[in-house]
């Protein structure tokens, strides 16, 4: 009867990690495997809380460790489930028998059992899925960083939407201006299909000192701003940005386990920017003023209400700044 159980409760672990390996790398879809969101969750859980009791440089080296640790935690618990599962089923299926010794030559294939060779290549083909999965997280990081890096550069001074539109305005024209929205637009929907699907880059820290989150409020903004104020003339990549926004951020805010009510208004990170002055960067820049303050103000706020509050609140949740 021992024997019995001990077979079902190895042929159910075996196939809980392959399973587990397959939803995780190979149909992550929009929701990861319960168990890498389990171990993500954990493991920031704890850097977090590290963090916070730890001085501001060594709690930021704590909370970089935090995504590559899940990662190896959760091939771990894949290795483990294989081999423990195998084990489990050896005594019925190998007629190992129920000792340290049995086992220990069972798993070093010292029984020449065909069970423990399949264990093994179970194994090898664990490793190799889960190296997939590293380079395809590593791959989505470098394009998340990649494209928020060239904007450092090319903007190096610009810390607010008003002065990314202005400059944009100022060295190229409309179509320009198009060309910046619609490379946004593919990074968000890149940012929300990799980062729902690989829950582990939601927390790996940003590479430069502007972090992606604030990078992509500053270009919504510009664009929100573009619409409220010159929506004819707006070039069409305005709007599409703004809506690939509007889905993605509280998708990720869900994922960290954030659920806001949409506000009437949002003001973070713009309390102290006078919107009259605002509007008046961007019109002297060069963007046609089809719309006064009053017109374009509930505009920008009916787009901005759709994002800024949850880039916010990821960035408190996330400790990009650790206190």
């Amino acid at each position: 009867m021992i024997d019995v159980i001990a077979l079902g409760c190895g042929a159910a672990l075996a196939v809980t990690a392959w399973l587990s390996v397959l939803r995780t790398v190979f149909v992550p879809r929009s929701r990861s495997s319960l168990l890498m969101r389990t171990v993500v969750g954990g493991t920031w859980w704890l850097g977090s809380r590290a963090a916070h009791r730890l001085p501001r440089a060594t709690g930021e080296k704590v909370m970089e460790l935090c995504a590559p640790l899940a990662l190896y935690v959760a091939a771990a618990c894949w290795l483990a489930a294989t081999l423990g599962g195998f084990a489990l089923m050896a005594p019925v299926l190998a007629g190992v028998p129920h000792t340290w010794d049995g086992l220990s030559g069972f798993l070093l294939l010292r029984t020449g059992s065909l069970l423990a060779v399949g264990a093994w290549v179970s194994v090898a083909l664990v490793l190799m899925s889960f190296v997939l999965h590293l380079f395809r997280v590593t791959s989505a990081y470098s394009r998340r960083e990649l494209v928020v890096a060239r904007m450092s550069i090319r903007a190096a001074t610009a810390t607010e939407a008003e002065q990314i539109l202005a400059e944009h305005l100022r060295l190229g024209s409309r179509d320009h201006l198009d060309g910046l929205f619609a490379r946004w637009t593919e990074w968000l929907a890149d940012i929300r299909a990799t980062h729902t699907g690989y829950p582990a880059l939601t927390i790996y820290r940003p590479a430069t000192d502007l972090c992606w989150l604030d990078a992509a409020v500053l270009v919504l903004d510009a664009a929100a701003l573009t619409e409220a104020v010159a929506p004819q003339w707006a070039p069409p990549s305005a709007r599409s940005v703004l809506e690939a926004g509007a889905e993605c951020f509280p998708a990720l805010a869900r994922q960290v386990g954030l659920r806001l009510p949409r506000p009437v208004v949002s003001l973070e990170g713009r309390e102290e920017r006078d919107f009259d002055l605002t509007l008046k960067v961007a019109v002297d820049a060069g963007l046609p003023q089809e719309h006064d303050a009053l017109e374009a103000w509930p505009v920008f706020q009916d787009w901005r209400t759709r994002y800024a509050p949850y880039v916010m609140a990821m960035n408190l949740r996330l400790c990009y700044s650790v206190p």
